[in-house]
């Protein structure tokens, strides 16, 4: 592999065969901090989780839309949109973004764009951006630094049409953006680097340049593109050909440089965030789940079986499983979104599905196993989380 090269960066990234890495040491993926902020987070989980076993969750009343509007007022602190009503009430930076198109169209777009400004001004205090923002005050990043935080940030800005904090935060999204290019950015490789952990929607496990990270290394290039406020060292790479000179297969995105498998997150996301607007392929990737079951019994699953290998420590103890076949909440809206310019009869049919689910429950829940019961973790150490901010995407299908 060759790269051109000039003053303002690389112009042509010239790949040579498909990379075929060894798989990343998940115990030395994502080392955890002695840190006062994490363990009264983790605490906090494990103690809901708990009592959520013993006592169950809370149900809302009446149909799937009231259930649904109830749990997104739920996750509205007064200041913020949390992750979920539950344990996860904490402000999520990829959550909040990946939820800001939905609560927009929902009508929620003055809070959203509060919540942006809450986050920001935490980020600013901290000098710096992280996934979570822990008791209204501790910016820190879960379980490593997030491949996410910084371009879901900005994109959530902008599809809530609130640049204006991008002007007041400009020195520190400059700062932040050295920093992501410095530490995601492979330059030879025009993709995310190898030898490092990013924390993402999937946490949990570990994935040498997954293609998560690059397609959040395409989005912030893009965002920058059109942001003259910001620099943009990314300029010259072109991250949407070097994915699919490395990851696509012809009928599926690959997971990563480490692991051939199609995932959930790999075949939706790309998409999700237009990088790639052929029908015919998203059509190609779309399929590949239904054949393989990650849709069953409801979409959407990052994996056909569990990865025990690939789990991070900690969870491999607590959750083991807790992203490989179960099937996520998050993941699932996102993938009928996309599904649905294709297939509406085909979306329309799993969202019944899902319907089903809530109704049931009375509640979004964040995850449940291949019988469709909620998942759970060893013992009495976990039991999925209620009260999802997702609930905004699923909403925003009806």
């Amino acid at each position: 592999m060759t790269v051109a090269s000039s003053e303002q960066g690389p112009t042509t990234t010239l790949l040579g065969p498909r990379l075929q890495l060894a798989p990343a040491n998940a115990n030395e993926a994502a080392p955890l901090p002695f840190d006062l902020a994490l363990a009264g987070a983790g605490i906090n989980v494990a103690v809901r989780s708990f009592l959520r076993r013993l006592f169950g969750w809370k149900r809302y009343a009446g149909s799937v839309e009231s259930i649904l509007r109830s749990v997104i007022a739920d996750c509205w602190t007064g200041e913020f949109f949390a992750g979920s009503a539950g344990h996860f009430k904490q402000f999520w930076t990829r959550d909040l973004a990946i939820c800001t198109p939905a609560l927009c169209r929902l009508g929620e777009r003055e809070r959203v764009i509060d919540s942006w400004a809450f986050g920001l001004q935490k980020f600013a205090r901290a000098g710096k951006i992280t996934t979570t923002i822990f008791n209204r005050r501790f910016a820190r990043d879960v379980y490593a630094y997030g491949s996410d935080s910084l371009p879901l940030l900005l994109w959530g800005l902008r599809q809530a049409g609130s640049d204006h904090l991008v002007g007041e935060h400009r020195d520190l999204l400059a700062a932040e953006i050295q920093r992501y290019h410095r530490l995601v950015l492979d330059p030879e490789l025009g993709l995310a680097r190898t030898d490092g952990y990013f924390s993402g929607p999937r946490d949990c496990m570990t994935g040498r340049s997954t293609v998560f990270a690059n397609t959040m290394l395409a989005l912030l290039a893009r965002l920058l593109e059109d942001e003259p406020r910001l620099p943009n060292p990314f300029r010259g790479y072109d991250f949407e050909q070097a994915m699919i000179a490395q990851h696509w297969t012809g009928d599926f995105f690959r997971d990563a440089l480490c692991r051939d498998l199609p995932s959930g997150d790999a075949n939706v996301w790309p998409f999700f965030f237009g990088l790639y607007p052929d029908p015919g392929m998203r059509q190609r990737a779309l399929d590949t789940l239904e054949d393989r079951g990650l849709t069953r019994p409801i979409p959407l699953a990052y994996f056909e079986r569990r990865l025990a290998d690939s789990e991070l420590p900690v969870p491999r103890v607590f959750t083991p499983n807790y992203q490989g076949d179960a099937c996520w909440t998050q993941l699932g809206p996102a993938y009928l979104h996309v599904l649905r310019d294709i297939d509406r009869p085909r979306m329309e049919s799993h969202r019944a599905e899902m319907a089903k689910l809530i109704t049931r429950d009375g509640n979004y829940l964040e995850l449940y196993t291949k019988n469709g019961r909620p998942y759970r973790g060893r013992a009495l150490s976990y039991h999925a989380d209620e009260g999802m901010i997702w609930a905004a995407m699923f909403l925003d299908l009806f």
